[in-house]
């Protein structure tokens, strides 16, 4: 079989699991690129700060037209350097709406015999409705951002509530400035995902001149010293979705907890969106606990009417690239089909079927 062999296509078609299996059988290096492109990245000029703010003003378009010059260097370079290699994309490494990228993209996978495209079905509106199902975690019956939104375990944590409906950020700073003292203590900002928390934190650090710490970006040190593994969580998405994540997310909370408030004073700390709900009362009764000597935890929520709040968040946590959702930007555009030599479906098989189709093709 001529190498390397590279799969392309959306997030649910067991992409990672068939690429080790292939690997393995073929004794081959697996290599997914989203797990090593920053390196690459990092040598044509990529900027975390620019990335963030090409977030901050646009949202997923800002992001997809910053990232996508950055995602065809590592394609160069990880097809010339790992020739005998099976190597995974991600969703978002082989979607090109510039077209001299796309072209670029063509000419480099273009000698490549196996450029594999996985696909749920080849019914859209299936594959899409697989998708949002494996994105969705549902906890006590309820999207996984409704429960952050209702569930007692923000409010029981926080000292103050602040609301951000028909606020701009730099209003919302303000109203957090107007109820906390930050000599009592370090400020703290929780919430539901897509409430600011990232943005207020950046704006208050540089207000009151204090370092910003972001619990979802340190967060996975921490949980590496207590047994997180990335290829395990990876495998967790794959068959279980975002719940199943979701669920081994929360074995590391509490001690990602500890660590942080030991390590870090004197600051602004945002957490996750996840990071202050605990389900389990003896962990809750335990982030209380380390939480109590703070008297600035702050809740941002959109609106009091909890109702209200959940479908701001709705709307406001949509991914859309060119005004259409995520997801459909990315199966419906045709940067795959023009860069695949063969398409799989993968509805109704096991990985080691997926993996035995394309062996034999």
């Amino acid at each position: 079989m001529k190498l390397p062999i590279v799969l392309i296509g959306s997030s649910n078609t067991y992409k990672t699991s068939v690429g080790k299996l292939i690997a393995e059988q073929l004794d081959l290096p697996f290599i997914s690129l989203a797990d090593i492109s920053e390196q690459y990245y990092l040598k044509i000029g990529f900027s975390k700060t620019q990335q963030e703010q090409a977030w901050e003003e646009n949202g997923a378009d800002g992001f997809y037209r910053y990232i996508q010059p950055f995602n065809a260097y590592a394609i160069e370079k990880v097809v010339s350097e790992h020739q005998e290699s099976v190597i995974e994309f991600a969703p978002e490494e082989s979607v090109y709406d510039n077209d001299q990228l796309l072209e670029k993209i063509e000419r480099i996978l273009q000698p490549l015999t196996h450029v594999i495209l996985l696909l749920y079905s080849s019914d859209i509106e299936e594959s899409l409705r697989v998708i949002e199902e494996s994105n969705t975690a549902i906890v006590n019956g309820m999207p996984i951002n409704e429960h952050f939104v209702r569930y007692h375990s923000n409010h029981d944590l926080a000292n103050y509530v602040v609301y951000t409906k028909d606020k701009t950020p730099e209003q919302t700073c303000e109203d957090v400035l107007s109820k906390v003292n930050p000599s009592d203590s370090d400020i703290i900002l929780i919430g539901p995902e897509g409430t600011g928390k990232s943005t207020i934190g950046k704006l208050l650090s540089q207000k009151l001149n204090l370092p910003q710490v972001s619990m979802d970006e340190i967060r996975w040190e921490y949980y590496k010293e207590i047994g997180w593994d990335a290829d395990t969580q990876k495998q967790i998405r794959e068959q279980k979705g975002f719940a199943g994540v979701y669920r081994y997310w929360k074995r590391f909370l509490i001690y990602s907890l500890e660590r942080l408030l030991s390590e870090y004073s004197n600051c602004v700390i945002d957490f996750g969106a996840g990071n202050s709900v605990y389900e389990d009362d003896g962990e809750f009764t335990r982030a209380r606990e380390l939480l109590s000597p703070y008297k600035n935890v702050v809740l941002l929520l959109p609106s009091p009417d909890l109702d209200e709040s959940v479908e701001i968040l709705k709307q406001r946590n949509k991914l859309t690239i060119n005004s259409v959702e995520i997801n459909r930007f990315f199966i419906t555009h045709p940067s795959n089909q023009k860069l695949a030599k063969q398409v799989i479906y993968t509805k109704g098989k096991t990985p080691e079927e997926i993996k035995e189709e394309i062996l034999c093709s």
